[in-house]
């Protein structure tokens, strides 16, 4: 591994769950040997405020971190099985480039795609161990200037999904919103110091990529298994966890209406909750893998529902939003002093699929932020 290291000019490295509690040592490597920095979702966050930090991998990834990613001659994946989500269902990471796969558990190597190189081991213990061998000795990528101030400039400007331009799709009679407006509206709306908690769906890349988070404990992430309706119940044990930080869970309408008993709890227990339902009355995951095959989709779509009286009927402040300008009340709420949860059905346009869902379906050919 330190040769490769040492041979590479273009190195990445994707840290996963597995390198959640190596943050630092994983840094003061890729200092040392130029890398790039990028996660799988379950580790967004790790880190945050980092100059050369493209955020994640794979199908939520900006365009920028796909091209920077399908450049690199050397992957190192950290605590990652680098699966089809994280790679982009494997178009992610480019043939000619060498990989390494960092895990302590043997079992994981190449369980998703070959791999070159494998290394057993503690991640953060394998991270230190050869940074102290690399020493003084210089890197191709150091001494070929991959971390250059132009692509420092380039990461700042188009790092993130917020500054990658899109044609707003809200409006209409009723009117929606779109969901990445909604999302960056938030996005500055909320304190710095959050927990963002994001329920399975159509919806979940948007606050998964447009709500930035302090570091990695301020990302939940409940895809294990891709089951809708983890998130609020996973959000309540948030809020109880990090009582100083503004929990937030983002959820579908779908996964809401499973979950809506939950919000007896987080009344009970009055947490300060912030839940952001991205309302397409539909399963929209299926609606937009299914219906242009034909196939009925009366059994995943809904009426047009009042989610926000729900959530009042369980004791909770309900507020529907269908413009940014209907987003007031929650500056209100946040302001103080949040003694019961606020639920939020934000009506979102939901035309077509997301922009990963779109990519997830078409496997291999890219699709267009939608």
């Amino acid at each position: 591994m330190l040769a490769a290291l040492q041979a590479a000019r273009r190195p990445v490295f994707i840290a996963g769950r597995g390198a959640r509690a190596a943050g630092d040592p994983l840094t003061r490597l890729a200092d040392a040997c130029g890398a790039l920095l990028a996660v799988s979702a379950a580790a967004k966050g790790l880190f945050a405020g980092n100059p050369w930090n493209l955020d994640v991998a794979g199908g939520f990834a900006t365009p920028l971190a796909t091209e920077l990613i399908g450049a690199a001659d050397l992957v190192v994946a950290w605590g990652s099985t680098l699966n089809m989500w994280t790679t982009r269902h494997g178009e992610l990471i480019p043939s000619s480039a060498v990989v390494v796969q960092v895990d302590h558990d043997p079992a994981a190597f190449g369980v998703n795609r070959p791999v070159d190189l494998t290394v057993a081991g503690d991640v953060a213990a394998v991270a230190e161990a050869v940074h102290d061998r690399l020493g003084d000795q210089p890197t191709g990528s150091v001494a070929g200037g991959w971390r250059t101030p132009e692509l420092a400039q380039r990461i700042r400007d188009h790092g993130r999904w917020r500054t990658v331009p899109y044609r707003d799709e809200g409006g209409g009679t009723p009117a929606t919103i779109d969901p990445r407006t909604l999302s960056a509206a938030l996005d500055d709306l909320l304190p710095p110091d959050r927990t963002v908690v994001v329920d399975s769906g159509n919806f979940m890349g948007y606050p998964s990529m447009w709500l930035d988070v302090p570091d990695v404990a301020g990302f939940c992430f409940t895809q294990a298994f891709q089951s809708v309706g983890l998130g609020l119940a996973s959000a309540l044990g948030a809020a109880v966890a990090r009582p100083d930080r503004l929990t937030v869970a983002a959820l579908g309408d779908g996964g809401f209406l499973m979950s809506a008993a939950e919000l007896v709890t987080a009344v009970r227990l009055a947490l300060p909750l912030l839940v952001v339902i991205y309302d397409d009355a539909a399963y929209g995951a299926e609606v937009h893998h299914f219906g242009p095959d034909g196939h009925p989709l009366e059994t995943v779509t809904f009426l047009d529902t009042d989610l926000a009286a729900i959530a009042s009927g369980y004791g909770c402040d309900g507020l529907t939003i269908r413009t940014v300008d209907d987003l007031a009340p929650v500056r209100r709420w946040l302001a103080g002093p949040r003694t019961r949860p606020l639920v939020v059905d934000a009506k979102v346009c939901g035309a077509r699929g997301s922009w990963w869902l779109e990519e997830g379906s078409a496997a291999t050919e890219p699709a267009p932020c939608a």
